[in-house]
Formats: C-alpha cells, structure tokens, sequence
C-alpha cells in the first residue's frame, strides 16, 4: 500500500504544477532516469511538454530508472531493477535530482515532473494521454493506460536496437494505441512491424542557434560529435577528421562531447568536453563544414542544429541525416572514411554552392515548429482540452 505515492515510493516531483486535471485532458510522458548531461531524445520531449503547457493542456513528466528493466527478463530484469533503486538511493540519483533536476534544459516550472527508482504510480483519468518514449517504456505505458481508460502512444526516435530484440520492438509498438515517428524510414519500420504512425519531423528553437556568418567569411574549420556509442561510429569519426588535417594541410578539426575525455584519442583532433549551450552555439556558427560519421540515427540534431547556425553538413548516407537534410547535404556510404573526408573538401572547393545548400536546408527546417507538432500531438492522442486556444 502506497497512500501517498510521491513520498512512500521514492518519487521527488520538483515543478508542482496546476493540477494535471483542471480544465481538460492531460498529458503524461515516461522516460528514462534522469540524465545530468544533454540527450537529444529527452531534449525533444522536454520542448513538447513546454510547447503544451503554452497551449493550456496539464503535463506530467515522470523519470524512472526502473523502465530499463522492462525489455529483459529473469535475473537480468531484477539487476535493473536493484541497479536503479541503488543509484537513486546510495549513489547520489535523489540528491541531484532534488538539486537541480535538469541542469541542462530549462523546463517549464507549469510542467509537473517526477522522477522516482520504481515504476511511476501516476495519476491518470480516462480520457489523459500517456507517451512511451523510450521502447522500454512502451509496454507499461499500453497497460497504464488501457486500465485506466486513457489513450496510450509511443513516441518513436529510433530503432533501438541496443536496448531490446527486434521482436520486442515490434511487439511493443503494436501494443499501444498510436505511434507517432520523427522520421521517414521510422515509418517504414512501423510498416514492417503491422502497424500505422504519424510522421512529426522534429522542430528546432530557431533562437537557440541563430546563423553565423557566411561560409566564405568562415575558417576551413571541421566540426564533428564523438560519442561512444558504436553507432555512432567515433573511430570513422576520428579518422576521417585526421585525413582531412593531411589532405588540407591548416584545417581545423574539431570534436564535442559528453565525455570529459575524448573516446578516441588522438593527437589532430582537438576535443570539447561537455560544451554549454552557448559553447556548442560557437562551434557550430564558426564551422564551415559539420560532419557525421554515424552507421544510424533517429532524426540526428546535430545536423540540423548546426545547418540552422549556418554550417554545411558532410555525412554517411543514413535516414536519420536524409530525414532533416534531405538532399541538402553532401553523402558517403557509412564507414567510408575516404569518402567523407573527400566529400568535405568538395565543400571547400565550392562554397557558393555549399551556401546554397545551407539556405535551402535552414529554409525548410524553420518551417517546422514546436507549437505546431504540438498541436498535432493532441490530434493524434484525440485530446480537445476545454482551454485549448484555437490557431489564428
């Protein structure tokens, strides 16, 4: 028995927001554990809750680092489990939570959020709308809900793979009522899994990364992310940047990351760990050139942010680059070092067309906005909040 879930369960909720059921529907997303450090996926959900809150629609964001345990089984399951209760309890998670609970996002305090070691008990009415983030979370999100005569969805940023079986992942995305993708080939996946979604294309805060100069007015300067993350490919990374320092001799080669050390050493590249916001402004709005060694992505920010700061993108040919930059961007197959490192100075050598590029790609991510999926989001969840304001 839990009479009073937010002290008896370990929840800390930090933003106390109106009630999540005072005027209309209500909107509740699970994540992860909370993260001290910037993660694009939870960088999306964080701007949605803050866009509906604008809109007048309650919503609640719960952390949990309990979801981990959901895609396994067995005494795996129960390691998660324990692994979550202890770094909440005896290493640290509730104090810095309590502290500072998102240090590097600025949430809305009108949005309620929550973060807890067990499975959230939340207060959910039927008619609310529940979203699964990531796939852990997507089965109890469509149980949570159907008991509760609410609306589930899934907000799908990637096929992650990492974190559960392809039957899992398909599994529980048919579990839920609607899935709303961020990516074309997202939706084809949706296709081979049996089931229907809406495509959302993920919207950027235009005043977050304003333009830079022009191209021309840039030093040949290279920017690029390293994460550790396989995928992700930091060793492409690494050493399509090393050939371009000896390919164009005086090119800068830079590279960001969580990391406080590169996960690549190297002695050409020089690495930024952990940039603030206004660090990572400056990188972007003084490349020329951005580039992504990735094997896969969901919809890739750092792309579309650095385009948006007036940057030329140079990447491997996968779905989730195409999705924002389209045709935009200059390609190579994925793990093909000497292709990118060429398709870099083919940039260089024609910055006009580059610029072009760059003016078309801002152009069209602009056009996609925070406030407008946001209201699309309500259209798929089926929620019509009494104090929803009506577009102009």
């Amino acid at each position: 028995m839990f009479p009073h879930p937010e002290i008896d369960r370990g929840i800390i909720t930090m933003n106390l927001a109106p009630s999540a059921h005072g005027t209309g529907a209500a909107v509740h997303f699970c994540l992860l554990e909370p993260s001290r450090t910037a993660i694009g996926g939870y960088k999306i959900v964080y701007e949605y809750a803050n866009a509906l809150v604008k809109l007048g629609v309650p919503v609640s964001v719960w952390h949990s680092g309990a979801f981990a345990s959901q895609s396994s089984r067995g005494l795996r399951r129960l390691r998660r489990r324990v692994g979550a209760i202890v770094g909440w309890w005896l290493l640290g998670g509730r104090r810095r939570w309590r502290r500072d609970q998102v240090p590097w996002f600025e949430v809305s305090p009108q949005v309620a959020t929550h973060a807890s070691p067990l499975l959230p008990a939340m207060r959910v009415r039927p008619g609310d709308a529940v979203i699964a983030t990531a796939v852990e979370t997507t089965p109890f999100v469509a149980r949570y809900a159907e008991d509760r005569k609410a609306k589930s969805l899934a907000l799908i940023q990637h096929f992650e793979t990492w974190a559960a079986t392809e039957e899992f992942i398909f599994s529980a995305w048919r579990s839920v009522d609607e899935r709303i993708v961020i990516a074309p080939w997202l939706e084809e996946k949706c296709r081979m899994a049996g089931v229907s979604s809406h495509l959302l294309p993920n919207a950027l805060d235009p005043t977050a990364f304003p333009p830079g100069p022009p191209l021309k007015d840039r030093r040949h300067l290279v920017l690029s992310l390293l994460s550790p993350h396989d995928y992700k490919r930091p060793d492409v990374v690494v050493a399509a940047l090393e050939a371009l320092a000896q390919l164009r001799p005086g090119t800068e080669v830079v590279a960001f990351g969580q990391a406080t050390e590169s996960p690549v050493a190297s002695d050409v590249v020089r690495y930024v760990p952990d940039p603030s916001p206004s660090e990572l402004r400056s990188l972007y709005q003084t490349a020329q050139v951005y580039l992504c060694g990735s094997d896969a992505e969901g919809w890739h920010l750092p792309p579309a942010e650095a385009t948006l700061s007036g940057a030329a993108v140079v990447s491997t040919d996968i779905g989730g680059v195409r999705a924002s930059m389209a045709d935009d961007a200059l390609y190579a197959p994925p793990g093909d070092v000497d292709g990118l490192a060429h398709q870099v100075l083919r940039v260089m050598s024609d910055l006009d067309a580059a610029q072009r590029r760059v003016d078309r790609a801002r152009d069209r991510l602009l056009s996609v906005t925070v406030e407008n999926n946001a209201r699309a989001l309500l259209n798929v969840a089926g929620l019509r909040p009494t104090d929803l304001p009506t577009e102009s």
